[in-house]
């Protein structure tokens, strides 16, 4: 594993503890997530959402030039805006620099970003295999469902290790819009199921399958859609036991959609299934101070070959006691003694972290949540992304952190 333009953060809260641009493992490159933020802590196009998008893709193919590759070495872009009217803009330049690279992709309408002055972050994955990647009902349209930005994609993006799989949403595959456009809870399970069909047709088309995915990250833009939602994600994944993050975003690309789910799927090394560290059912477990009755089997960690995700991790203990309500810095030195340990039982340490992602459910939080986790991580210099969102899991949680780690006997 090697880490790339590694220098300190002009992220609140990072202080001059170093961070990587750029973390290379294998043909896998973890990227941080990238702004209009420079550097010396100035912000370039103020209000220009293509300025700032320009900005956000130079900072990528810089990292991705020091790892040994370039913007058409992206797979996937997580691309958070803070407001959908930003949409034409942000896209119309991401289409531009990046013509026939076919990425895979999630919008999302987020609460805020690391100052009120940034419009757009771009989250991306990278990878540069030995082959061509292989792309899943490659796509091309002239305006993005009439949104006026010109885009061309995939459904699934194959690498020699790993599938990369557009955000399933509850649209058709036929791209015929949303299959159930009410505001219910119903209406977001109905759209999690089409969802769910949706992504195992699309797996099974790539030569992979839902056994394959090792952590999903499911947004909702209604923490009330919860209880309608993790019902259908348990039957479509029965015993399949993933990690998990669960988010509570502002929107999505298009108003009608209430639901959508990023699932990360790595190849089964020697043909042997993924490790599943400590599984639960997720209606034995607390989120806060209760429990949700939600009928899904999850676990901890897992381990695919040398690589480590672990489930979101917040201030709710491992011994599903609640810490630090009220407090978002205690919160994270739970949720960072949770992912030491997790880490241990998995076969690695917080010197392997690869990529860890803050999100924060108010901006105000951001500073200290940040200066906790990457004290933590000092000397270690992942790739690191922050977002603030409008909620998560349960109203008493402040952050969560996402990690995922190299184990060193792969060195």
């Amino acid at each position: 594993m090697s880490r790339f333009a590694t220098a300190p953060s002009a992220l609140p809260g990072a202080g001059a503890i170093p961070v990587s641009g750029a973390v290379r493992a294998g043909e896998r490159v973890f990227l941080s997530g990238a702004t209009a933020l420079q550097p010396d802590g100035s912000v370039i196009g103020h209000g220009d959402p293509a300025a700032q998008t320009h900005a956000a893709l130079d900072t990528l193919e810089a990292s991705l030039k020091a790892a040994g590759g370039s913007l058409a070495s992206l797979t996937k872009l997580t691309t958070c805006i803070v407001d959908r009217d930003f949409r034409a803009g942000v896209y119309g330049v991401i289409a531009q620099r990046l013509p026939n690279v076919r990425p895979v992709s999630t919008g999302l309408v987020v609460a805020g970003l690391a100052l009120p002055e940034l419009i757009v972050q771009i989250d991306a994955e990278a990878a540069i295999p030995s082959s061509p990647p292989r792309h899943t009902r490659p796509y091309t349209f002239e305006s993005w469902h009439g949104q006026g930005f010109p885009w061309q994609g995939a459904m699934v993006l194959a690498s020699d290790e790993e599938f990369f799989v557009r955000g399933q949403t509850g649209a058709g595959l036929d791209h015929t819009g949303i299959k159930a456009a009410g505001r219910t809870p119903e209406d977001a399970g109905a759209q999690t199921d089409l969802a769910l069909a949706n992504l195992a047709t699309l797996l099974a088309e790539a030569g992979a399958s839902m056994e394959d995915i090792a952590k999903i990250t499911v947004y909702i833009s209604d923490r009330g859609y919860r209880s309608a939602v993790y019902p259908m994600i348990g039957k479509h994944f029965g015993g399949i036991r993933p990690v998990s993050t669960g988010i509570v975003t502002t929107a999505f690309a298009r108003a009608d959609i209430l639901f959508e789910i990023d699932v990360t799927l790595l190849r089964k090394q020697g043909g042997k299934s993924h490790q599943r560290v400590r599984p639960y059912h997720s209606s034995a477990a607390r989120y806060g101070h209760q429990g949700q009755q939600l009928d899904c089997e999850f676990c901890m960690a897992v381990v695919a070959g040398d690589r480590v995700l672990l489930r979101g991790q917040t201030g709710m203990g491992l011994d599903e006691v609640f810490y630090g309500a009220g407090d978002a810095k205690a919160q994270a030195e739970q949720a960072m003694d949770n992912v030491e340990t997790l880490l241990a039982e998995a076969g690695a340490g917080l010197e392997d972290v690869a990529k860890a992602t803050v999100y924060v459910t108010d901006r105000a939080y951001l500073a200290e949540v940040n200066a906790v986790v990457l004290r933590r991580l000092d000397g270690v210099a992942p790739a690191f992304t922050t977002v603030v969102v409008k909620g998560l899991a349960s109203p008493e949680l402040l952050m969560e952190v996402d990690i995922v780690a190299i184990k060193k006997s792969s060195r």
